[in-house]
């Protein structure tokens, strides 16, 4: 009986660890387990490549090589990120940036090399992200893991001093699976589409026949020379102040050269 009497009072002087021992001594958790249960944003299983290069070429005919590249990336079922026009000189060029499903980057890649002009250049890239999504996937299932034991915390908390350090605990954790979630996604779409940027550029021959006749060369040539003259009149007004003052230094150098040498004989 006296043995009992006193485990029971030991055991109401022990501290209680039911509902009301959350103080902020023992938020600390350890480390839930990883669920087994396949994460909502995890990638496809298997190696996850990211693909990606870049192909210059040289064609004959631009716009016919332009459909060309629109009919294989339709097929394909990619699309045009940034597609881009330009004409300089005797020469125009697309510089087009390609979304190609990552099954199906080494066909076109073979299908453009064979057909659509004469290669210039070439540079293709490979990078396994694997183990970085298997350990991004992990971490984010700790996370939700870890939220949903401190908002369970949170509905339990008393003090004000509680809510606050949990409800700082919560925006942190919060902030982490939003930077993880948005890392997967942005590495999910580009292992699903490698990308390629494509140049095709078309060099316009100079066609003399079409320039103008000799006639007309000297009668441009002619005018060019006189409005040149012009020009130079034009220049002279503009300084004529400063040629006026070199005509008086040109002229009364030897006045001036005379009387420079009067006085130093003077002196």
């Amino acid at each position: 009986m006296i043995l009992s009497s006193c485990s029971k009072q030991e055991s109401r002087d022990s501290p209680s660890l039911g509902k009301e021992a959350y103080t902020a001594e023992n938020i600390e958790m350890e480390p839930p387990k990883t669920s087994s249960k396949p994460m909502e944003f995890s990638l496809e299983k298997g190696s996850k490549i990211i693909k990606d290069g870049t192909i210059k070429f040289e064609v004959g005919k631009l716009e016919k090589a332009k459909t060309e590249v629109d009919a294989l990336l339709n097929s394909v079922s990619g699309y045009y990120e940034k597609e881009k026009y330009n004409a300089y000189g005797n020469r125009t060029t697309y510089t087009l940036k390609l979304r190609i499903p990552n099954s199906k980057f080494d066909t076109v890649v073979f299908l453009l090399e064979k057909g659509i002009g004469e290669l210039k250049s070439k540079s293709l890239n490979a990078k396994d992200v694997t183990e970085e999504c298997v350990d991004l996937t992990i971490r984010l299932e700790n996370n939700l893991s870890y939220l949903k034991q401190y908002q369970s915390i949170l509905s339990k908390a008393k003090s004000i001093k509680e809510i606050l350090e949990v409800q700082e605990k919560i925006r942190r954790i919060e902030e982490e699976i939003e930077s993880k979630k948005g890392r997967l996604t942005f590495l999910d779409d580009k292992v699903k589409f490698s990308t390629l940027n494509l140049e095709l550029s078309e060099l316009i021959a100079t066609d003399i026949s079409q320039g103008p006749s000799f006639g007309i060369r000297i009668a441009n040539a002619f005018r060019n020379g006189a409005l040149g003259f012009l020009n130079f009149l034009v220049a002279l007004v503009h300084v004529w102040p400063f040629l006026i003052l070199m005509l008086i230094l040109y002229f009364g150098r030897k006045s001036i050269f005379n009387r420079f040498s009067r006085k130093q004989k003077q002196s």
